[in-house]
């Protein structure tokens, strides 16, 4: 008999296939607490992160500007 190998659905938690940066324009270090309690620190004006939860948080904050991706081979 073959095993069957399911996989748990996706989660807010897991991380997504891309890395985006975001520039902090109020604060250059600070810590974010997430509702679920995670933390994640701004460093020199900017937090970098796949977090799905996270980029969503950030894309509705005022004091955070999603950076340009470069362009690849860049």
């Amino acid at each position: 008999m073959a095993k069957i190998e399911t996989k748990p659905a996706a989660t807010s938690e897991e991380k997504s296939p891309l890395t985006v940066t975001f520039r902090d324009l109020a604060f250059k270090s600070r810590t974010l607490v997430l509702a679920d309690g995670r933390s994640f620190a701004v460093d020199q004006g900017r937090i970098q992160t796949g977090d799905t939860a996270l980029i969503a948080f950030l894309e509705k904050h005022p004091d955070f500007r999603r950076e340009a991706e470069p362009l690849p081979g860049a």
